[in-house]
């Protein structure tokens, strides 16, 4: 079977009961098993989960079934009307689903909500089953004398709290409150298969609050646009070098050292000049020759005109008009590449390097994508320690604050916003790519804590305009799948790329990697 067959079996006997009921809505059994997802992160989590069953194998079917019928066992006989008040965790899920196991209806409470009005709402869904984290029901059985007298709390037989070992005084009090059974549920423990799961979760919502910034692209647009761009830059490089009297002839070869000598390439510059001739040659602008001792041998092309050169960035400016991206970021490639032949000779100083002019057009997605799983990080962390970021290197066209912007949604005075290592281990590192795989991965790996995630910026295809406006010495880019090896070699057990692949905005050659260490 596809899915656990006894909760299938479950909600296929509840039918067209509520089986979830959540901000007033109410989702029967037949709802869940058809994909129908309620509102809110807890019910969503749950539909999810339901789904999820589909796709497991046999023995994963089985452990599943094992570990539910074991909660649903602690929840007891029926009737149950389960009310949660806990955040998303994988307990709650799992609760939640030992409830409709044994055949119970699920309310999903704001566990954000007044005290006052979470133990009203306990009181009007005739709640027979409470769970809740430790702290939240401390508060509850707090409240002053009448607003617990004034709610009717003669249904409720189990309140089932999750947290710490309890003082004596507190549990007197909760029964005192709430006339009900106490059960305790030490904290779960953090391990591979949770931390797993809260990575999925996490860069779910990533994926979900940043789909918006794909709307009213197509996937043959930025494909155009890539080639256009990239023909439109190599055209202009051999240009620039065919105006420096070199490559007009395909009979002629030129060694490089003579190549860069004939057209009085500037010490700073010669390595740029030397990635632009090995950039043509594999695209086959020009060819490359084993010169021997003397090494590569480079012969040219048909001689290219200004007009012709021009006319190149046509199709580029239509495509990237139509929605890609603003048009400040594309005119820098443009103005940069007039600049080159004064560039390479030394008569005009470099300009700070920018990114790819493609970021700019993923920079929404992107940025909302890692500012979703920087501020989610921090509102999970729960540790006795302040949670330790660390941002590194990370260039997304001007927004570099998308970390501060996304620590700072909610002030936590225990999350720490370094921007240089201090010696120390990290909860989470954020960096942007500047060198191979090899080299990058193994050394951010390296500052993070046990458990800590890294947040990896990291180019997956060749921006050939880089060539004109990017740092001469920057990282060859290399295909996700060199990402994914590197992180994994490095001890990152679990990896997942935003965007996933087949999503169009993968095509504009930026990933985000997400990994965790053990």
């Amino acid at each position: 079977m596809p899915t656990t067959p006894a909760l299938v079996s479950a909600l296929r006997e509840l039918g067209d009961r509520p089986a979830v009921v959540a901000d007033g809505r109410a989702i029967s059994g037949i709802g869940l098993l058809l994909g129908v997802s309620p509102p809110g992160g807890l019910p969503r989590a749950l539909a999810q989960r339901v789904a999820e069953h589909a796709a497991l194998a046999p023995s994963a079917a089985r452990a599943a079934e094992q570990r539910l019928r074991y909660w649903a066992g602690v929840l007891g006989p029926p009737p149950i009307r389960h009310t949660l008040l806990h955040p998303v965790t994988d307990l709650a899920v799992d609760l939640a689903l030992a409830t409709l196991l044994a055949g119970g209806t699920v309310h999903c409470g704001d566990p954000e909500q007044p005290p006052e009005d979470q133990l009203a709402a306990v009181a009007a869904n005739r709640t027979t089953h409470l769970s809740l984290p430790s702290a939240l029901l401390w508060r509850l059985s707090r409240l002053p004398g009448p607003a617990a007298r004034d709610v009717n709390l003669d249904a409720l037989r189990l309140v089932l709290h999750v947290g710490p070992e309890p003082r004596q005084e507190d549990v007197y009090a909760a029964v005192d409150a709430l006339g009900a059974v106490l059960a305790h549920v030490r904290a779960p423990d953090s391990n591979a298969e949770a931390a797993d799961r809260r990575l999925r979760a996490a860069t779910d919502a990533a994926t979900a609050a940043a789909w918006k910034h794909s709307i009213g692209i197509t996937a043959e647009q930025v494909r155009e646009f890539g080639t256009h761009l990239d023909r439109a830059v190599l055209h202009a490089l051999l240009l620039t070098l065919q105006q420096a009297g070199v490559l007009t002839d395909p009979e002629r070869g030129h060694p490089e050292a003579e190549l860069l000598a004939t057209a009085m390439v500037t010490p700073a510059q010669r390595p740029r000049v030397s990635r632009w001739l090995d950039a043509l040659a594999r695209h086959g602008l020009i060819t490359r020759h084993d010169g021997g001792a003397q090494g590569a041998v480079y012969r040219g092309g048909p001689g290219l005109t200004a007009a012709e050169v021009r006319e190149t960035w046509r199709p580029v400016v239509e495509t990237w008009a139509d929605g890609l991206g603003p048009a400040a970021a594309l005119d820098r490639v443009r103005r940069g590449a007039l600049r080159l032949p004064r560039l390479i000779s030394g008569e005009e100083p470099p300009r700070p390097a920018t990114a790819p002019v493609r970021r700019a057009a993923a920079r929404g997605y992107l940025a909302t994508a890692l500012g979703t799983l920087v501020r989610g990080t921090a509102e999970a962390h729960a540790g006795p320690a302040p949670l330790r970021v660390l941002e590194l290197a990370l260039d997304l066209d001007g927004a570099e604050t998308v970390v501060a912007r996304a620590l700072a949604a909610r002030p936590r005075p225990d999350a720490e916003h370094h921007v240089t290592p201090d010696g120390g281990r990290y909860d989470v590192v954020v960096a942007g790519a500047t060198r191979p795989p090899e080299d990058e991965v193994p050394a951010l790996v390296r500052l993070l804590a046990p458990g800590g995630r890294l947040l990896l910026l990291a180019p997956t295809a060749e921006h050939l305009d880089l060539l004109i406006t990017g740092d001469p010495q920057a990282a060859t880019a290399r295909p996700a799948e060199h990402w994914q090896t590197a992180l994994t070699a490095a001890g990152c057990p679990t990896v997942r790329a935003l965007p996933e692949d087949g999503h169009l905005m993968g095509l504009l050659g930026q990933r985000l990697f997400v990994a965790r260490v053990d």
